[in-house]
């Protein structure tokens, strides 16, 4: 009987380990620090907008549930997409696709399913909203991943609206209304892209070369590339500086030191154009757009 018992627990912890990595698997499949990034900025959007219409708080969540539900899915389905170059791309070749851990067909599926989910519980929340989820769907995976990786220069510039969309969700789900601030809030992740993944293509350039993606570090000389991505930064700067006036002191204080920060490591960049200063950039890109977020909600509550 004992041996009985010991056999069937080693059985279950077998079962029980195969059932997480499926799990871990399908989250990798998401691409769970883009999809972070992403709703954090939407919610301080969210929370922003409750400051407006603090009646509506009873919508944040089902926003919240919506929104992460869509993003996670539309990122699945550009990881189908992008399976073939996936497979070729040594930053890209240990996802779940190319290591055969789950099937392109049932990536599409889950990514499918997802975003349909997201899609009904926003549109339950508010209707207008559900329309800049499935445009930030569309932008992502379709015009993108689909039309335009392959095609054009500047895909990442047509991509970079879709980042934007969630925070738009958020505003609009909370108050049905949109205006300067979430549109401001919107121009500041869609400058930051293109800044933000120009400085990894000009890191992995032989990568991006080897799968055949005519990102603009690949296609211009160095010098050019380099010049596209100090001027993205700059109008990533300018456009933060433009909610100063809606926003307090912390704000304020955080967007210029946060500003001058970035400016320096880009100009950095275009007195010596390596590899390792686009590496720092691209990592510091990350943190700046965060940072930013997070101090206009710490202006809202503490300023």
């Amino acid at each position: 009987m004992l041996r009985f018992f010991i056999d069937y627990n080693n059985f279950a912890k077998g079962e029980i380990k195969i059932v997480l990595n499926i799990i871990k698997n399908y989250v990798e499949l998401t691409k769970p620090r883009t999809v972070l990034l992403l709703i954090l900025t939407a919610i301080i959007s969210g929370l922003t907008a409750l400051e407006k219409v603090p009646s509506n708080s009873s919508l944040f969540l089902p926003t919240l549930i919506g929104l992460l539900f869509g993003v996670m899915g539309a990122n699945s389905i550009t990881c189908y997409i992008d399976r073939d170059i996936d497979a070729i791309m040594e930053r890209t070749k240990k996802r779940p696709i190319p290591t055969g851990r789950i099937s392109s067909r049932n990536a599409l599926i889950y990514g499918a399913i997802l975003v349909s989910i997201g899609f009904i519980i926003i549109c339950f929340v508010r209707p207008l909203a559900s329309v800049f989820l499935i445009l930030g769907v569309i932008d992502s995976a379709i015009v993108y991943n689909y039309f335009m990786k392959r095609k054009s220069v500047w895909n990442i510039v047509l991509a970079s609206p879709a980042g934007g969309m969630p925070i738009l969700v958020f505003w609009v789900a909370l108050t049905g209304t949109i205006n300067f601030i979430p549109i401001i809030m919107a121009l500041l992740t869609i400058f930051w892209t293109p800044a933000h993944i120009w400085s990894l293509a000009f890191f992995y350039q032989e990568d991006y070369k080897k799968a055949k993606i005519p990102m603009l570090p690949v296609v211009y000389e160095p010098e050019k590339s380099i010049y596209c991505i100090a001027g993205s930064t700059i109008l990533l700067v300018l456009f933060s500086l433009a909610l100063i006036n809606s926003f307090g002191s912390i704000y304020l204080l955080t967007t210029l030191i946060l500003g001058l920060t970035i400016l320096f490591f880009a100009v950095k960049l275009v007195l010596k154009p390596q590899k390792e200063n686009a590496w720092t950039l691209f990592k510091l890109s990350s943190p700046y757009l965060f940072l930013i977020f997070l101090a206009m909600l710490l202006d809202i509550y503490f300023g």
